[in-house]
């Protein structure tokens, strides 16, 4: 594989889960790390074993990092406010991307970051973990199968400790809301285990807990319209207690007309009723695939990536619709016309 120049922006965020699976892979270093605004500190993702071993070197802003080291990728892992305006800049820079999300906290910034995508040679990725957890993987494989027959119901939960979160929580205009920073995840779940895009979409949100922090809703609930007729409901809370093993409970069950499957990310279970199960029928070491290594492989070889780029774009239309579905107390069209 050829060589990859690769840098990261931001101290915050999901950056380490591609760290901890590119640190194995010797022939991906990462060489450089920066933050994304004055106030963040990088170093819980310079201390990383990955930057430790690479011996990625400290600038003081993407500007002087890009002059510097002009990287070939950008990975970017930093407060919700700022993804989309660095996105874009990386854009411009042609710097391919793995980018944390949501990747915008509007549809207007988010159709104009997708447009500049369009108008490069550039390729991104969004850091939606979910899809290389093997619990999913094995019930994906299973409903393609037809272990299950054809999808008509999907429940989703995401549930999370609180543990310490910054002050800006709280406040809307920086974290954009629980909708897309956590009920992305759901609709992924959803998207990768069926197929199935969301269309319309009744929400509910609040605070019910961490009134310090009134901008983060602790607690959320959705009931989608698939594509199919196909309904789905979303349970989202920060009320896990700190003493559980796992940071997050994250479960998505599947009814179809042959039969259902539950498959639980946090235990690594998959149970399958059908007519031939009823009961657990695999348990998994929470062991990640591997999903951003074959991404960069496929920039430094120049060959096809076979996710389509608009998918990060659409779970975060939805999540975005989900949360104002929330605000307004109506029902909203999941509108994402741009992307076709």
């Amino acid at each position: 594989m050829k060589s990859l120049k690769i840098a990261a922006v931001g101290g915050f965020g999901h950056a380490k889960n591609v760290f901890d699976e590119l640190a194995g892979f010797p022939e991906l270093q990462l060489q450089a790390v920066a933050p994304a605004h004055a106030e963040e500190s990088i170093d819980g993702f310079l201390c990383h074993p990955w930057a430790l071993s690479s011996k990625a070197r400290r600038y003081d802003d993407l500007a002087t990092l890009c002059e510097a080291l002009k990287p070939d990728v950008l990975i970017v892992s930093t407060r919700p406010d700022h993804i989309q305006p660095i996105a874009l800049a990386a854009i411009r820079a042609g710097c391919h991307l793995i980018v944390e999300k949501p990747l915008a906290l509007d549809l207007a910034s988010l159709q104009q970051l997708y447009e500049a995508l369009c108008a490069s040679q550039v390729r991104m990725m969004a850091m939606l973990s979910m899809r290389s957890l093997p619990a999913f993987r094995q019930a994906k494989a299973l409903i393609e199968s037809g272990a299950i027959g054809q999808p008509l119901l999907i429940n989703a939960r995401k549930s999370y400790k609180w543990g310490q979160r910054p002050e800006w929580y709280g406040d809307r205009k920086r974290y954009g809301g629980t909708w897309p920073w956590v009920g992305i995840h759901a609709l992924d779940m959803a998207e990768y285990l069926t197929g199935l895009q969301a269309t319309s979409v009744y929400a509910l949100h609040a605070n019910r807990g961490h009134r310090k922090y009134p901008g983060c809703e602790d607690s959320a609930v959705g009931i989608f319209q698939l594509q199919n007729s196909v309904s789905m409901t979303v349970s989202i809370d920060l009320f896990r207690p700190n003493s559980c093993r796992v940071w997050g409970d994250d479960w998505c069950r599947v009814v179809g007309d042959k039969g259902s499957i539950e498959a639980n990310a946090s235990t690594g279970q998959v149970r399958l009723i059908n007519a031939d199960h009823d009961g657990v029928i695999q348990s998994f070491a929470n062991q990640p695939e591997a999903i951003y290594q074959p991404f960069l492989a496929a920039i430094a070889n120049d060959t096809p990536w076979p996710e389509d780029p608009r998918l990060p774009f659409r779970l975060t239309a939805a999540a975005l619709q989900a949360r104002q579905a929330a605000d307004t107390g109506k029902v909203e069209l999941i509108r994402d016309s741009f992307l076709n």
